[in-house]
């Protein structure tokens, strides 16, 4: 019988782009969802639909049964300060408790990949990296993902589960809503540089991110290993901003703030925010998008998985922007 495959984070960005590939494939999909009423009605009838919590053991030996590949995406990226404790609650114990219900039902799997970030890896002291490079996490997210990476592979080795774990670079693609922010003050005029914009950014789109992933998943060679999936080529942060202008029609703004005014102004929304337990506009880990050299050696995933980026920056920020106008978002 065919492979019957459990996605995780299905309704997310990447897991809705990853289902899709996988039905546009054929194969027989599984989601697991805390709600229901969020799967597309596209999928129904198509996809075998499990609610369930990656927090809760109880509602994941279900989920797991008859399964024979888990694609694990689910996570939360972003909580208000003072909340950091929720990232290791789902990011770090909710991989456990998934790992642990395959235990827990005797299921054989193929593969349990675990999707992670190449956030892990902190400030890069040298570009571009590779899976060998040193990972110093810089917040409790990174953290919290290192740990699920560095316990699940062990995990897997310990129990003979043949897990790999995959590195999403800076994903964009139709349907993201993290990454709407820039593209709509860029398109309104509104965004401003923070520093000289000489920052590496690594961008992946979305439908290749996703190929990746199931090559990674398929793959023989990254068993036990970490793999990075990033672009073809990384930019400067100001080469992204004009890509962006040109699609979107709009002259980028001269001004840029000096580091040290951004740094402080990040604080400052933190100290006022943190009461209020919401996210503030902007913080110190935002500002790591302007600050942060990202540049990635892809070697390892083209050799083990046979990855090749086919969409390229110009192209795929055109799509980006096509879609966000089709759903009036731009």
């Amino acid at each position: 019988m065919e492979d019957l495959y459990l996605v995780t984070g299905a309704t997310g960005f990447i897991g809705h782009h990853l289902v899709e590939r996988l039905l546009g494939e054929g194969r027989r999909i599984r989601v697991l969802v805390r709600d229901r009423s969020r799967v597309p009605e596209t999928w129904h009838g198509r996809v075998e639909v499990m609610e369930g919590d990656i927090t809760s053991s109880s509602s994941l030996v279900p989920a797991v049964k008859g399964v024979n590949v888990i694609l694990h995406l689910a996570g939360v990226i972003n909580l208000p300060p003072g909340e950091e404790e929720g990232f290791f609650k789902v990011n770090l114990e909710g991989t456990k408790n998934l790992f642990g219900a395959v235990l827990a039902s005797g299921q054989t799997l193929k593969r349990f990949l675990y999707c992670s970030s190449v956030g892990v890896m902190g400030y890069l002291k040298e570009i571009p990296a590779n899976e060998e490079t040193p990972c110093f996490p810089t917040n409790a997210y990174e953290q919290s993902k290192l740990e699920a990476e560095r316990w699940v592979l062990e995990e897997g080795r310990l129990r003979g589960v043949p897990v790999s774990v995959a590195r999403p670079a800076w994903v964009y693609g139709p349907g993201d809503r993290r990454t709407l922010p820039i593209f709509s003050m860029i398109a309104r005029r509104k965004f401003v540089m923070i520093g000289k914009g000489e920052t590496w950014i690594h961008p992946v789109y979305v439908d290749d991110l996703v190929k990746g992933i199931l090559q990674c998943a398929r793959s023989g060679e990254t068993i036990g290993r970490c793999v990075i999936l990033a672009g073809e080529f990384p930019v400067r942060l100001k080469e992204l901003v004009g890509f962006i202008s040109e699609a979107t029609n709009a002259s980028p703004l001269p001004l840029k703030i000096p580091v040290p005014v951004a740094s402080v102004i990040a604080l400052g929304c933190e100290i006022l925010y943190k009461p209020l337990r919401k996210q503030p506009p902007i913080h110190r880990r935002r500002l790591g998008f302007f600050l942060r050299d990202q540049s990635f050696d892809i070697s390892l995933a083209r050799r083990c998985c046979g990855y090749v980026p086919e969409i390229g920056l110009p192209e795929g920020i055109r799509r980006t922007v096509a879609w966000y106008r089709s759903q009036g978002w731009l």
